[in-house]
């Protein structure tokens, strides 16, 4: 009956705590043990989760998804802000009051702070009205030019969490492209884009404030799909430095790269790996990479073609 997910992220653990800050987004919610484990299309997802994305070295969860309130007025969505709040994390996208909605997690690394925004375009089946007005961190304009003004009063750099996009579409659509405009012209620094399940471009989105580093879409970190393929089995991580050359001088974003990753599923085992240190042996295990030719390369030549499609000229590691 208990738990263990640490395993699950054994691959890209030394990438994941080495880095002074590390985000992830966790779609499916912590709603509580006892309602039991649940996959597509309501998920539940034990507690003892927290715990892993906490050993391996993650800062920032991003919370707000279309799966935060499976399972309706169960409570999920207290229960798992409550589970979160235990964990030395910063935690945002989901709230239990409207004091806890308010609240713009801030953090600091090496003398520069970091505010953490997040936000979801929807919530399954359920209408925004269904839950309390301050639970769920709604996609809005009116919401994000009253936040990222804020959140730039705090802190150094703005970092935005959206979960958008149409599902397993490698491109942003119109909505994705226009939030992220917003998102600019605001003055958001950088904006981490989850949901479509596949990867999509990295771009500088020149703003009325300045320019702002967008990953549209991350792909799936770990995931397990019933009819696998390869742009599901594809993720990444967009690593980069944030640059203060003097006291008080602007922060820059520098050094920006991509890290592909590889969702390794085979018999009775699960992980993700850089797609650099994905071996041979590993691919013809995996219940379907093992019978592509040469998946390891088509997966790089993906990964490059998809994240630099609209001219970023992103670097892969």
């Amino acid at each position: 009956g208990a738990y263990d997910f640490t395993p699950l992220y054994s691959g890209v653990k030394p990438l994941v705590e080495g880095a002074d800050l590390a985000y992830v987004s966790q779609e499916t919610h912590l709603g509580g043990d006892d309602l039991g484990v649940h996959g597509y299309p309501s998920f539940n997802t034990p507690d003892a989760l927290a715990d892993a994305i906490t050993a391996t070295g993650f800062d920032l969860v991003a919370l707000a998804s279309n799966h935060c309130y499976d399972f309706g007025n169960y409570g999920a969505l207290e229960h798992a802000r409550t589970v979160w709040n235990e964990q030395p994390l910063a935690v945002a996208g989901i709230a239990t009051s409207e004091a806890e909605a308010a609240e713009i997690p801030v953090v600091e690394r090496e003398g520069i702070t970091f505010a953490f925004l997040d936000y979801t375009y929807g919530l399954n089946g359920f209408d925004p009205e269904d839950v309390a007005p301050y639970a769920v961190n709604f996609i809005s304009e009116e919401r994000l030019r009253a936040d990222v003004p804020r959140a730039r009063e705090l802190a150094d750099v703005v970092v935005v969490a959206m979960h958008w996009g149409t599902e397993k579409v490698t491109s942003p659509d119109e909505d994705q492209l226009a939030w992220a405009q917003l998102l600019a012209d605001l003055g958001a620094d950088i904006v981490l884009g989850s949901h479509p399940h596949v990867i999509q471009p990295v771009e500088w989105v020149k703003g009325d404030a300045g320019t702002t580093l967008v990953a549209y879409g991350l792909g799936d970190f770990k995931s397990n799909h019933t009819t696998p393929h390869l742009e599901s089995e594809l993720a990444g991580m967009l690593a980069c430095d944030f640059v203060r050359q003097t006291e008080g001088a602007e922060v820059t974003i520098e050094n920006v790269r991509w890290i592909p990753l590889v969702n390794h599923t085979e018999e009775g085992a699960y992980n993700v790996y850089p797609l650099r240190d994905y071996t041979d042996e590993l691919a013809k295990r995996h219940v379907f990479l093992g019978t592509q030719p040469d998946a390891k390369a088509q997966l790089r030549q993906m990964s490059e073609e998809i994240v630099n499609a609209r001219g970023a000229d992103i670097p892969l590691e």
